[in-house]
């Protein structure tokens, strides 16, 4: 964990077994800036409530708004809880049927930047 994830896990309030369970039964999401952002989804607290105590189990439903961002080597840069949506990928948008994402278009009547 680093000096910043440290400091910032004690004023947030997080849990050292919280951010435990996070990282080990968490679901892991490249942000495409080189780290991955965990959170808590459905699959992770099935196996949550599988393999760990019932006292763990019940401060992680309370907990389910936790997030971490790591680092490619593993280590914690930050951790919190989440007030909005975690952002998606949609660079694949552009392929799916009936979904395009197309370029803006320059040589449109309505450009204002057209001269």
């Amino acid at each position: 964990m680093t000096r910043h994830a440290g400091i910032r896990v004690q004023q947030r309030g997080v849990s050292r077994d919280m951010l435990d369970c996070l990282i080990a039964y968490g679901h892991h999401e490249p942000d495409h800036k080189g780290c991955n952002i965990v959170t808590f989804d459905g699959k992770a607290f099935q196996d949550l409530f599988r393999f760990e105590s019932h006292e763990l189990t019940t401060k992680a439903a309370d907990s389910r708004n936790l997030y971490a961002v790591i680092d490619a080597d593993g280590v914690v840069v930050t951790a919190g809880h989440r007030y909005r949506r975690v952002p998606r990928d949609l660079s694949l948008s552009s392929k799916r049927p009936g979904r395009s994402r197309s370029p803006r278009v320059l040589n449109s009547p309505r450009n204002p930047l057209q001269n």
